[in-house]
């Protein structure tokens, strides 16, 4: 036995032509379109992402003028109130005072009635001091006390 192998001895082995096939450039047509596809999409999702769409927009535009409404509200409801609050101020200060006016014209009406009463009384002890008698002639006014200041006699 040897150890000849007659399938690596070159010189035993056929020959055979290899026929390459004609280049195709298909292959590179074909990526050439999928990249110019893909280009296209990229673009096409960037732009799109870039801009809220028009119900985006207007529920954020519906949200906005809900806000700007509610808090409107709120500062005429906050204004009402204030409004309320100084009525009430302004109408328990004229009640006061209308009732600090009344108590001063009282308390001056009897003080004026005070003053004018014994002015009163004293005017008619004048007068009757000067009225001339029956005789005629007219008495110096009399120091004897008044007849409600005498005790009565029973």
């Amino acid at each position: 036995m040897s150890n000849y192998d007659p399938d690596l001895d070159p010189t035993l082995r056929p020959q055979r032509s290899v026929e390459r096939p004609a280049r195709s450039n298909v292959g590179w047509i074909a990526g050439a379109a999928v990249a110019i596809v893909a280009i296209v999409a990229v673009t096409f999702v960037a732009t799109r992402m870039n801009g809220p769409s028009a119900a985006e927009q207007q529920a954020a535009a519906n949200a906005t003028q809900t806000e700007v409404t509610g808090a409107q509200s709120a500062q005429a409801a906050q204004d009402a109130s204030v409004a309320a609050q100084t009525a009430a101020q302004s109408a328990s200060q004229s009640q006061q005072v209308a009732a600090d006016q009344s108590a001063a014209a009282r308390a001056g009406a009897m003080a004026s009635q005070n003053q004018q009463a014994p002015s009163a009384s004293q005017s008619g002890q004048d007068a009757s001091a000067t009225t001339p008698g029956r005789d005629g002639s007219s008495a110096p006014p009399s120091s004897s006390p008044s007849p409600s200041s005498q005790p009565s006699q029973p």
